[in-house]
């Protein structure tokens, strides 16, 4: 027990003097965080609207009234119906809600243009909410893609930096010659960066609520899960950089490669389904993808069945940590 402390310890305090993987644990996604957040935090919200009108009924396109005097409170648009013309008061000239009041507009005209003609909607479409969903903005959806970028370079340059750099200095053949064990390494290692996906996490969701009120239907016990099998998978990543360059700064640069790639392919911070279906099948074998999709699974941000969920993150576990002891246990070989 007091190997695994020591060893913690030396790999938990490792963490926090590597420049470059402090950076992109942390200051990176922060500042992502701190970027989209005010830029897009609000752009979750819907148009206020309010129609003017005696003649038809309207009532499934905002608040009606009679007459303009009448009108209380706030709106973006307001339109007036008259028997031969609609006029539409625009009040606002914010980028975002243009092309959403232009929605509405057509949307209306349609209605208005068919109740002149006494025409009859050959489809009729019932809505109904699902009490059991919420609203996905998109700064929950940034939110969600920061902490898994966060848990990615946490796995990634940690792996790359502790592998790569302690070879070159030759710190692996020393731990070859004392009785400490390569499964006491590799254990020590994956839990330092555990916990520094934790800690890393907590101060985002932290940032996200005090800063932007985000809001989360958080359940620890999945989150845990969730953090856990994807830094997993994300130190393998490290690993097999780790095997295939052996110099610490070329591992280093293909690193900041991969995770370059990884943040655009793997729906961090937009649907995979925008991407061009040949990156799609890409997508499809790169771990980021399913740790994007538990971690909003855990935070109330996804819904799919919970047995997909389950599959997902034992797959992930329990592949994770076969690779990451094959992995290290290479690495540790070839200083033999």
């Amino acid at each position: 027990m007091s190997e695994f402390l020591a060893l913690f310890s030396a790999m938990w305090k490792e963490s926090w003097r590597d420049k470059i993987s402090t950076f992109f644990s942390i200051a990176f996604p922060v500042m992502f965080l701190l970027i989209f957040g005010f830029l897009f935090g609000g752009s979750g919200n819907s148009v206020k609207t309010a129609v003017v009108t005696v003649d038809y009924d309207l009532s499934d396109f905002g608040d009606v009234y009679t007459s303009l005097e009448e009108l209380k409170g706030y709106y973006h648009e307001v339109a007036v119906v008259e028997k031969e013309r609609i006029i539409f008061i625009r009040n606002t000239t914010d980028e975002y809600y243009q092309s959403l009041l232009d929605s509405w507009e057509i949307s209306l005209k349609n209605k208005v243009t068919r109740l002149l003609n006494g025409l009859n909607p050959v489809i009729m479409v019932k809505k109904e909410v699902l009490k059991a969903a919420r609203e996905l903005t998109s700064f929950d959806y940034t939110l969600t893609g920061v902490i898994a970028v966060s848990l990615l370079s946490i796995g990634l340059f940690g792996t790359v930096d502790v592998f790569s750099r302690y070879r070159e200095r030759g710190f692996l053949k020393r731990l070859k010659a004392t009785p400490v064990g390569n499964f006491s390494f590799v254990f020590g290692l994956i839990s330092a960066r555990m916990f520094y996906g934790i800690l890393s996490t907590a101060l985002i969701m932290l940032l996200g609520t005090l800063i932007f009120k985000a809001s989360y239907e958080l359940n620890v016990f999945l989150f845990l899960i969730s953090v856990v099998s994807s830094v997993l998978s994300f130190i393998v990543l490290g690993a097999l950089i780790s095997i295939l360059f052996k110099k610490s700064d070329v591992a280093t640069n293909v690193a900041v490669i991969l995770f370059t790639i990884m943040m655009f392919l793997t729906g961090v911070y937009f649907p995979v389904s925008f991407l061009p279906d040949y990156l799609k099948v890409v997508s499809l074998f790169l771990p980021v993808k399913y740790g994007v999709e538990l971690i909003r699974y855990s935070l109330g941000f996804e819904i799919f069945p919970f047995s997909r969920y389950i599959v997902t993150a034992v797959i992930m576990f329990i592949a994770g940590l076969l690779f990451v002891f094959y992995t290290a246990s290479l690495v540790l070989r070839k200083e033999d």
